[in-house]
């Protein structure tokens, strides 16, 4: 008795057994758990709060990937590090790059020319922050959906409830976005990240001071910028939790114009997923 006790809490265990995969970023985890739900255990790569422009991989990096199946990655050169995570993967294990292949990326011919000294530090010809329209995002979730019901077959009608759930709180928040009436509203932002989101509502980026976050302008972009966002009456400036730099500040008191501080690329304990990234970024300028 005893050992058939045993061998049935063995066989209950194995299908209860959580799928394990990784995600480059607790954006992407989230959006991962948002499909995934209870039968996937997803691992962040990087922390809450951390930059994927400046993030290097840790000893403990790799105890954290060595049983995922599977590694989501945005692609498109977001995360300058993935080669080395994909030496870390166990022997296997895939590599999904969500925004690779997508319809309509915006790429180095159709980016904005106003930080030719910075240009060299951009993530590659194709602007990588997808997420930030979220019909985008639900290409995502999509996609996960696509490659967990691959990985785990008998899991695949919990994966499309969840993706079915999470699809109809995007598109609601997606529609207040839409009402807000952006369309128009002139800006001029730290970083290079917000050129899908403002296609989506209509914002036109006067231009960034940098193309890549990582380092504060330099004195001609930084002058190019002020006379182009004063000849264009630019009254609204868009900062990051992780880059909110000098330059960018005397920039708003020049133009006086105010700052919003939008999440991007990161996470944290105020912000702790995709969902609370939209309505945080939806207060701040809808409010």
């Amino acid at each position: 008795m005893p050992r058939l006790a045993l061998l049935l809490l063995l066989l209950l265990s194995q299908a209860w057994a959580q799928v394990q995969v990784a995600a480059t970023t607790p954006l992407l985890a989230d959006l991962v758990s948002q499909v995934g739900g209870n039968r996937v255990k997803v691992e962040s790569v990087l922390p809450p709060g951390a930059d994927p422009h400046t993030f290097e991989p840790t000893p403990s990096t790799a105890k954290n990937l060595a049983r995922s199946r599977l590694l989501f990655a945005n692609g498109l050169g977001l995360e300058a590090f993935l080669p080395k995570l994909q030496r870390l993967l166990p022997q296997g294990a895939r590599v999904v790059k969500l925004a690779e292949g997508q319809p309509g990326l915006i790429c180095q011919e159709e980016h904005q020319e106003e930080n030719p000294e910075e240009r060299e530090h951009a993530h590659g010809p194709c602007n990588p922050h997808l997420w930030l329209d979220p019909t985008y995002a639900l290409r995502y979730a999509e996609h996960i959906a696509q490659e967990l019901s691959q990985l785990d077959p008998k899991g695949k009608a919990i994966y499309q409830a969840n993706l079915k759930r999470f699809k109809a709180e995007v598109e609601r928040r997606d529609k207040a976005f839409q009402a807000c009436n952006l369309k128009g509203l002139k800006v001029v932002t730290q970083h290079d990240a917000f050129a899908y989101f403002a296609r989506r509502y209509g914002l036109r980026v006067v231009g960034s001071l940098t193309a890549s976050g990582v380092q504060e302008a330099g004195t001609r972009t930084f002058l190019t910028l002020l006379e182009r966002a004063r000849r264009e009456g630019v009254k609204l400036v868009l900062a990051e939790p992780q880059f909110q730099g000098t330059a960018l500040k005397a920039l708003a008191e020049a133009l006086g114009a105010r700052i919003v501080v939008l999440y991007t690329d990161t996470l944290d304990r105020r912000v702790p997923s995709y969902l609370a990234l939209l309505d945080h970024n939806l207060k701040a300028l809808c409010p």
